[in-house]
């Protein structure tokens, strides 16, 4: 019996180059396909497909809130995930959804096939360049710093002192001092010095 496999994806030439890929594979058919995740979740109740191979970035329903919905309804139906290389806060979603694949989009016919094969077996496949984002540490938010702490960090870059800052900006230096203490907190470091280099190394302020 073929595996029958339901491909979502917002890209016909995508969608056409999948199903030409099932149907050319002996034990493989392509059930149907889907443009977008809500499509997506409406054709697994009406064609009952052995896996799903859908696309992360979908306009109107995504692949990561189809994933999480069918891990809801339909939780032993495997999934396999089409990503990119900038994919990986998606790819890492979709791993603690469950997801049994990932792949790039241009992946050959042959990494395909073993990888809806491995997925029927509950097997996880990770395509070998997509390792080092699914498994990476989640990259560390950038600091924010709102309008006033930028201004005043600005002029401590501009040599201001604490007191000077307070009477251009009508605050006690008490306040002042403050604002430096939250800077100093949020971009983590101690000295004023160590403040204006890491928020001009991250674009926080400009000179």
């Amino acid at each position: 019996m073929s595996i029958r496999v339901l491909i979502v994806d917002d890209h016909q030439i995508l969608r056409t180059g999948l199903s030409l890929i099932m149907e050319t594979t002996d034990g493989m058919e392509a059930v149907g396909t889907a443009v977008d995740g809500q499509d997506g979740l409406a054709k697994v109740e009406e064609l009952t497909p052995d896996v799903v191979l859908t696309d992360i970035r979908m306009p109107n329903m995504d692949g990561i809130a189809m994933l999480r919905e069918l891990a809801q309804t339909h939780p032993a139906l495997p999934v396999v995930v089409l990503t990119t290389f900038d994919d990986q806060e998606p790819i890492q979603q979709a791993l603690r959804l469950g997801a049994k694949g990932f792949m790039l989009k241009d992946a050959d016919k042959d990494t395909i096939v073993k990888t809806i094969q491995g997925a029927i077996n509950g097997q996880v496949y990770v395509e070998p360049s997509l390792m080092g984002k699914a498994f990476a540490a989640p990259a560390a938010a950038k600091p924010q710093l709102n309008d006033r702490d930028q201004q005043i960090l600005r002029m401590v870059a501009e040599g201001s002192r604490n007191i000077d800052i307070a009477d251009t900006l009508h605050l006690s230096e008490r306040t002042i001092k403050a604002h430096l203490t939250e800077i100093y907190n949020q971009l983590g470091v101690f000295t004023r010095a160590e403040a204006v280099a890491a928020a001009l190394r991250d674009g926080l302020i400009e000179l």
